[in-house]
């Protein structure tokens, strides 16, 4: 449900180039950040994924161009301080599978791509070949899903009560439509924010979390999904 840090590499024709996204709680924050930043990372965006959660969890984008130990290294040191941050104020480890008796099935017939199983969340995580983007600082390194360019969407729970949460992958002319789909479906859209800098063309991230029955919650996303297509058709 999107509660997992993520960091990947990307060689470039001089670089690699490294994207990520580190989870936070708010004890963790300035020891994650200072981290990144004496390491020589860009800290992209800082930001929440869900409302009403305990306890209070936060996201962490970075950013970085250099050659790979160094970048390993610059990592390492993030969560170093995640770490001790954590010890200092212990939580309750998450539970590792949760109980799901949705139709699958139905869900990608709905939504028209091929999801994934795992611990009891079926997700679907779909990319964008068809717009691609760029790295203007990093010799116009292509970025794609791998990096963190993708739509997702992930779901839990029963046929008449699920939960959905997920990210948009959006141009700016798409933001306001996504918007009013998602709100038209009981969809709570929770954070619109940057995850990149210095990407063409300009990419928002959307994060929404949505509960009730999980073919209606599946039948919103893929309105909110057609928009897009039909703005990039347009």
């Amino acid at each position: 449900m999107g509660l997992t840090s993520w960091v990947a590499f990307r060689q470039g024709k001089h670089h690699v180039t490294l994207m990520g996204d580190i989870v936070v709680l708010e004890e963790e924050i300035g020891g994650a950040l200072s981290a990144a930043i004496e390491a020589g990372l860009y800290v992209t965006a800082l930001h929440n994924h869900f409302v009403r959660e305990q306890p209070r969890v936060m996201f962490m984008h970075i950013e970085g161009t250099a050659d790979e130990a160094a970048l390993a290294t610059a990592t390492h040191k993030i969560f170093d301080a995640i770490t001790f941050a954590r010890q200092m104020l212990p939580v309750q480890r998450t539970v590792e599978h949760v109980s799901s008796s949705i139709d699958t099935q139905e869900l990608e017939t709905i939504i028209g791509h091929k999801g994934e199983s795992k611990d009891g969340v079926f997700k679907f995580v779909l990319g964008r070949p068809t717009v691609p983007i760029v790295c203007t600082r990093c010799c116009n390194l292509e970025i794609d899903a791998a990096m963190g360019y993708s739509t997702w969407a992930a779901f839990q729970g029963t046929e008449e009560r699920a939960a959905v949460c997920g990210d948009f992958a959006m141009l700016e002319n798409e933001v306001h439509s996504v918007i009013r789909e998602l709100q038209a479906g009981k969809i709570e859209v929770v954070a619109v924010h940057n995850h990149m800098f210095f990407e063409d063309p300009r990419v928002i991230f959307l994060h929404y979390w949505g509960v009730g029955n999980a073919h209606g919650l599946a039948k919103t996303f893929k309105r909110a999904l057609n928009t897009q297509q039909m703005s990039v058709a347009g």
